[in-house]
């Protein structure tokens, strides 16, 4: 299978648009750290979190089609989905790199990340998540690797990297163990079992070497933190509404992560089809389909028998938010899903994985802040309302902004996209 980069263009008229918006997006990330949180935000001691966590727990959940892909094609052998991986992976890596951007603008005192270098704490979700995230874009970072030692002919670095992305792993991952368990014997057994599957999964004398331990670890890494994020709201069973609150939140983040990520790859990869000529292979994409509908039906179900034993599908039947959630964006592309002709139509499919990661969002924005059921200062009578501020959809917009144009500027420099003779 051959790569090659997009003809034509990389200045057009959306190119240039998400140009603009990206610059203006950097004038409002200027003016979030010349007037601080309090003058460029809307936040508060009441609403610590707004908008831009919103953005990052629904980025990453978008961004999931990255680890999905790589385990769907190198630890399920589904090569076939190779030609999409490549532009998953891009994805993956813009959109989690931004989203450790919008980290740092959210932080009151940046410069202080240092600290998690010499800090351990036992019992915190956001220090597994920051260390799990900054991980993982050092494993998109060297999955992607090889797409540029291709465009530049650095063969002897891409010989270098067959050797030692493996060996990045094992040590990458058992660092990572040492940190959360505090225990030097559990980072030894890890660095044993993953040891194992790196000489397991190692060539054979002739055969050339795939990304398999990085997919193990992408997979691994994103498992923890997508779960993670939703641990992060365990913490506030006083704050968040019982319909979107569940001890069992970790795992369905996690679930509806997989089902916005393929979701997404899926409506990129038809976008991206039309926007650079290539044809798009309806059949594979439909097969792709059905990954969705089955982790959107584990989903779902596990969300109503979430509500069911904890006596709140009554309110949440009651509550619209949750019937546009669950129904419209939840049941409605499950069923259609499930009927072959119709996932096999490109305008049906990427309708209903639309639909399906609209519900992925809005589940995001409920747990984040429509669920909020947050009370001002003291004595606390009155609910208090938050509203983002210009500069904190400055901020968002322009680094979705970003994420476009840079992608486009990968695709047009860098052999991403599948060479227009192999379609």
């Amino acid at each position: 299978m051959k790569f090659s980069p997009a003809q034509g263009k990389l200045l057009n008229a959306t190119n240039v648009v998400a140009l603009l918006v990206m610059l203006a997006g950097v004038a409002a990330i200027v003016t979030r750290f010349a007037l601080g949180l309090g003058g460029s935000t809307n936040l508060s001691d009441t609403w610590p979190w707004g908008l831009w966590i919103a953005f990052d727990l629904i980025w990453i959940a978008l961004a999931a089609g990255a680890f999905v892909m790589a385990a769907v094609i190198y630890v399920l052998h589904r090569q076939k989905y190779y030609e999409i991986g490549r532009s998953a992976v891009l994805m993956g890596l813009l959109s989690y790199s931004f989203v450790m951007v919008t980290l740092i603008a959210d932080l009151g005192l940046p410069w202080h990340f240092w600290q998690l270098g010499i800090q351990r704490p036992e019992h915190s979700a956001m220090f597994e998540v920051s260390w799990c995230v900054g991980l993982y874009v050092s494993v998109l970072a060297l999955e992607f690797a090889p797409v540029v030692f291709e465009r530049l002919k650095w063969k002897e670095l891409s010989r270098y990297w067959r050797i030692h992305a493996p060996i990045y792993v094992v040590v990458a991952v058992s660092f990572f163990v040492w940190l959360m368990s505090h225990s030097a014997l559990w980072a030894v057994l890890a660095a044993v079992v993953f040891g194992m599957l790196a000489f397991a999964f190692r060539p054979k004398k002739g055969e050339k070497q795939g990304p398999i331990m990085l997919a193990i670890a992408a997979f691994t890494l994103s498992s923890m933190h997508q779960s993670s994020l939703g641990t992060l709201f365990l913490l506030m069973p006083d704050k968040l509404s019982p319909v979107w609150w569940s001890p069992l939140l970790p795992f369905m983040f996690f679930l509806s992560a997989i089902a916005a990520g393929v979701s997404l790859v899926i409506v990129m990869k038809v976008v991206v089809g039309k926007s650079f000529r290539r044809p798009v292979e309806q059949r594979l994409l439909a097969g792709l389909g059905r990954y969705v509908s089955a982790a959107l039906f584990v989903f779902l179900a596990v969300r109503v028998g979430d509500l069911i034993y904890r006596d709140q599908l009554s309110a949440a039947l009651a509550n619209r938010l949750f019937l546009v959630e669950f129904g419209l964006c939840g049941l409605v592309p499950l069923f259609l899903l499930m009927v072959k002709p119709l996932r096999e139509r490109a305008p049906c499919l990427v309708t209903y994985c639309l639909l399906t990661a609209s519900g992925v969002i809005l589940n995001r924005l409920n747990v984040v802040l429509f669920g909020m059921q947050l009370r001002g200062p003291m004595p606390g009578v009155e609910a208090a309302a938050y509203t983002p501020s210009l500069i904190e959809i400055g901020v968002t917009v322009g680094l979705i902004a970003a994420t476009i144009f840079l992608y486009n500027l990968g695709a047009h420099t860098l052999p991403v996209l599948k060479a227009r003779e192999q379609e």
